[in-house]
C-alpha cells in the first residue's frame, strides 16, 4: 500500500514537471532533490523555474 502511494506521488511529480516544461518553464538551475523537496512541501514549483525565452 505504501509503495502504491509512493509510485502515485512520483507519477504526479513527473507529470507536473512535464506540464510545466511544456508551458515554457525551465528547471536547469535546480537539482532534482530541490524539486522533489519543494513538491513534498507543496510549494509552487514555478517559483524554482525560469521561463524560457520564446
Amino acid at each position: 500500500m505504501e509503495m502504491d502511494m509512493d509510485m502515485e506521488r512520483e507519477f504526479e511529480f513527473v507529470g507536473l514537471i512535464y506540464q510545466l516544461e511544456e508551458a515554457g518553464y525551465c528547471f536547469a538551475d535546480v537539482t532534482d532533490e530541490q524539486l522533489q523537496q519543494a513538491f513534498s512541501d507543496s510549494q509552487d514549483l514555478r517559483d524554482l523555474a525560469v521561463l524560457r525565452a520564446a
